[in-house]
């Protein structure tokens, strides 16, 4: 960790930055998993929206990101059990489980490529969830994160979802 990196809360000024973040992190993170096409029906306008709406919220304290040396190359966002904003969201952080469990929602946690191992996912997930039991959703195929919400006291519960407009992605539910 260098000395200019910074766990923050969210701005609404930061709402366009995240919106193009967040689709390049999902580029790097799903690319083997999802098509070109994919990627190229994704809209930075849609995720502006998402991030304005979320920023805009009674929850937007709970929407933080990485700076290092003034550029945002992470964020992490939690909503409290059963409030997750009407819309789209990352894959099932809307279905009915999670909605109905009475945890947090870790409904999202990205941190670019080039960042990965540096400490910014955890310094990300402190920030966002603490020790808080806590809900999420990680790619089936994605054993890196897995490992990553194991050490962070995550297991997996057993629900399994295909997210059919994420190309039939199969996702796992993890808890603490």
């Amino acid at each position: 960790m260098r000395h200019t990196d910074t766990i923050r809360t969210a701005t609404i000024e930061d709402a366009e930055i995240l919106a193009q973040l967040q689709l390049e992190c999902w580029r790097e993170t799903y690319s083997g998993l999802l098509s070109p096409d994919f990627f190229a029906r994704q809209s930075v306008d849609e995720r502006l929206a998402m991030w304005l709406r979320l920023l805009n919220g009674a929850h937007a304290g709970r929407q933080f990101v990485a700076d290092v040396g003034g550029r945002l190359v992470g964020f992490a966002g939690s909503l409290p059990p059963r409030l997750l904003p009407p819309g789209p969201l990352p894959p099932a952080a809307g279905s009915a489980d999670a909605r109905s469990d009475g945890r947090a929602e870790l409904w999202g946690i990205y941190v670019l490529k080039a960042h990965h191992g540096s400490g910014l996912g955890q310094r990300l997930l402190d920030a966002t969830l603490g020790a808080e039991p806590a809900a999420l959703w990680v790619a089936q195929d994605n054993p890196r994160a897995q490992a990553f919400y194991r050490r962070n006291g995550f297991e997996f519960n057993g629900t399994k979802e295909a997210i059919e407009d994420w190309e039939g992605l199969v996702e796992l539910r993890m808890t603490r």
